[in-house]
């Protein structure tokens, strides 16, 4: 078996090959360092194929750096061996609890290696390409969403100026005008997005059968856990999220709980905003607000209880494959 240790960087590719025996594992010849372009990509194959280290039997390990480590685990993993895309944050720690000192791009290589042999992390598997379209748009939404809020300031305070520059004015105005044209059109390619994918289009009729959850919040739930989809239960999800609850204790201290916030802002902050509707609803999940309030919750702690039971029936309803009943519960759910 072969551990690859690959520190990805805008421009290069700094690889580590282990061999791993039941004596232990050895290193492979030195780090070798290959560009991070589609000829860096063939030599680094041919490298492996030097040293028989290819299919099954190889497992590359790399950090998730955004665009510049994408098109090598696609790579790697349509025509070499198996891939980890791991959280930065993990090999972080993973370097602070092996007390190393210093950083260079071969140090990381190193490190990244020693990751994949020691915490064999989970493999990686490529986002199927209507996902990746959809969470693209609804990422430019937001853009546009934040851009358009901006604009509107400014507009605000056009109006309490007392002399304001006609031209600026017109400007923001045409520009305003643009994002709310683009605004629409976003929308309408994530309908179309929605509508053409046969599967997407069922999870997405699924999650709107429950109260509280539209289009938009089940489009970026889905595109947002797109590879969490093998999770057996839901607190992965909430997990996911930053929605479970951390306690604080030790001896006799006991702490404030709350929520982690280590996870997806953007599901955090939509089920949120989704929670916040529910509770104006005549429902389950409003009396089970209703009834933390009443029992002394503050709201906002009421509010994330509800986004967090929220997510949960969201899980349970694309596990199950039934859409949303009062009462509804799903054997893969497991307790809170």
């Amino acid at each position: 078996m072969f551990i690859l240790g690959i520190d990805v960087g805008k421009s290069e590719l700094h690889c580590r090959l282990l061999k791993v025996t039941d004596q232990g594992a050895s290193k492979l010849g030195s780090i070798q360092v290959f560009p991070n372009t589609e000829e860096g990509q063939k030599l680094l194959k041919r490298w492996l194929e030097g040293h028989q280290a290819l299919g099954d039997m190889t497992h590359a390990v790399m950090e998730a750096t955004g665009v510049y480590s994408q098109r090598v685990a696609h790579f790697l993993y349509t025509s070499v061996c198996r891939v980890s895309v791991v959280n930065a944050a993990k090999i972080k720690f993973f370097a602070m609890s092996n007390l190393r000192r210093g950083k260079t791009d071969s140090m990381d290589a190193e490190l990244i290696a020693q990751y994949g042999l020691t915490m064999k992390p989970s493999l990686w598997e490529p986002t199927r390409i209507e996902l990746e379209h959809l969470r693209a748009l609804l990422s430019e939404r937001e853009t546009i969403v934040n851009l358009i809020t901006l604009e509107k300031s400014r507009h605000h305070a056009f109006d309490h100026t007392q002399h304001p520059c006609a031209a600026v004015v017109q400007l923001s105005e045409q520009r305003l005008e643009l994002l709310e044209d683009q605004l629409r059109e976003v929308e309408g390619h994530i309908k179309r997005t929605i509508k053409t994918d046969p599967l997407l289009q069922g999870q997405v009729k699924l999650l709107t059968s429950i109260p509280g959850i539209g289009q938009l919040t089940a489009a970026v739930l889905l595109a947002e856990t797109h590879h969490l989809e093998d999770l057996q239960n839901a607190k992965q999800w909430a997990s996911f999220a930053g929605l479970s609850p951390v306690p604080r204790q030790s001896g006799q201290m006991v702490g404030r709980c709350a929520i982690s916030k280590v996870g997806n802002k953007r599901i955090r902050t939509i089920l949120y905003m989704s929670a916040v509707t529910v509770t104006r609803l005549d429902n389950e999940q409003a009396e089970f607000y209703r009834r933390l309030v009443k029992a002394g919750k503050p709201k906002k702690v009421a509010l994330i209880a509800l986004a967090r039971k929220i997510l949960r029936i969201c899980f349970a309803v694309l596990r199950s494959g039934e859409s949303y009943t009062k009462g509804h519960r799903s054997q893969l759910a497991s307790p809170a």
